[in-house]
């Protein structure tokens, strides 16, 4: 079997020239070892996903002086009562699940725990999937989006969604529920006049979403098996 560094850098550098410049990669590391993420970070990733915040604050905090400039990113579904321990969270760069207007405004309450900035992505339902959260409503969406700019060091960057699992065209369906979170992200722009980002694409289907002009993709399974 080759060195685990070596087969690590290789992933790396298969996706790299896919994303052109376009897209920034953020690399899901939940349940991987911090060996695992230490060879990334010193082969110059910085972008790091967790879906769950008691695991995430202990890789932060096992890595914060190895990794001094790693960006965490909380993508899972966010509990309220999980917030206070997620903004204590070393080098946490961005929270891309803001499902609510409710969660949105804890947030806001608690933002004065943050040492630094950090951006929040609303998360938007496009599929319409009674299992997935999110906003399901442009009305729903920008009420969250006037609130969110109201934020101290809490930054509004831009919108998060899944594509749909239950379809017989997953290609399809994805394209539709990218789309969609595109023109959602047009209309708050045009409406507010800010300039927002996508996080949209999975591994199964990053390359769907780089096409409709993906500004982070998500990529965990594929980068470490």
């Amino acid at each position: 079997m080759p060195d685990r560094g070596a087969y690590l850098k290789t992933k790396l550098n298969s996706i790299l020239p896919k994303l052109t410049g376009q897209a920034s990669l953020l690399i899901v590391s939940k349940t991987r070892p911090i060996d695992d993420i230490k060879i990334f970070y010193d082969l110059g990733h910085r972008d790091f996903g967790e879906n769950r915040v008691q695991e995430l604050q202990e890789k932060a905090e096992a890595l914060k002086d190895r990794c001094p400039e790693i960006r965490w990113h909380m993508i899972g579904h966010l509990q309220s009562n999980k917030i206070n321990l997620l903004l204590s969270v070393p080098n946490l760069s961005a929270i891309h699940s803001v499902h609510d207007e409710e969660l949105l405004e804890k947030l806001i309450k608690a933002e004065d725990k943050l040492s630094h900035p950090v951006d929040i992505f609303l998360q938007f339902n496009t599929s319409k999937e009674e299992e997935k959260s999110g906003f399901e409503t442009y009305h729903a969406l920008c009420e969250a989006a006037e609130i969110a700019v109201t934020a101290k060091k809490l930054k509004l960057r831009g919108l998060m969604t899944m594509g749909t699992l239950r379809t017989e065209d997953f290609e399809k369906e994805a394209g539709r529920c990218f789309q969609d979170l595109v023109v959602e992200k047009n209309k708050l722009e045009a409406e507010l006049g800010l300039k927002l980002q996508t996080s949209m694409g999975m591994s199964q289907d990053y390359e769907i979403a780089l096409r409709e002009g993906s500004d982070w993709i998500r990529l965990g399974t594929m980068m470490f098996a």
